[in-house]
């Protein structure tokens, strides 16, 4: 499966979507103990997509944005105490969103990037706690782009490579406590 997106806590792993040879809303889950078995389907995202991204934090993993056949702005979120039920569909991002990336803590998320219908540099934050409602702009990232990828830890998000409009090394950091500013860009 290409285009598809990941998150997971410190037992479970939770692929969803992805095309192969179309798009489906499967969500598969591997289990650190055991992960040697073939992972199981869990649930089903709200509609089968791909080239979209996840973050979460200890309770739950939200999937946002993606394509089929158009960008979507979705934002789907699993419960893993519960991972057997159809995803909540929440807030939707401020965007449509085709190859976002997304990183956050334990309080809020990013999805920053993706193309619709071009590069962007913007980056939404999904507050947890209030996560029905629509998904808050933030500063941008310093170079608008698409299929990039991301990370971070409790402090900072780090958005790295991607298209603008040519491959690019580029990263960029996004400080939590000041979100509002421009992410900064760092060591390629």
């Amino acid at each position: 499966t290409s285009g598809n997106a990941a998150t997971g806590n410190k037992d479970y792993g939770y692929w969803a979507g992805g095309y192969n040879p179309s798009f489906n809303q499967l969500v598969d889950r591997i289990d650190y103990a055991n992960d040697t078995v073939t992972a199981p389907a869990r649930t089903v995202l709200s509609s089968a997509r791909g080239l979209f991204t996840a973050t979460g934090n200890k309770d739950y993993g939200y999937y946002g944005g993606g394509y089929n056949p158009t960008r979507i702005s979705t934002v789907d979120r699993l419960d893993y105490a519960n991972d057997t039920v159809f995803l909540s569909t929440k807030g939707p991002l401020t965007i449509n969103r085709q190859g976002p990336g997304a990183t956050g803590n334990t309080t809020h998320g990013y999805f920053g990037g993706g193309f619709t219908p071009a590069a962007k540099s913007s980056v939404d934050r999904i507050d947890y706690s209030n996560d029905t409602a629509t998904a808050v702009a933030k500063g941008p990232l310093s170079v608008a782009r698409y299929n990039l990828a991301a990370t971070g830890n409790s402090s900072f998000g780090y958005f790295a490579g991607g298209v603008a409009p040519a491959a690019t090394s580029l990263v960029d950091r996004i400080d939590y406590s000041n979100d509002t500013e421009t992410a900064s860009p760092k060591g390629p």
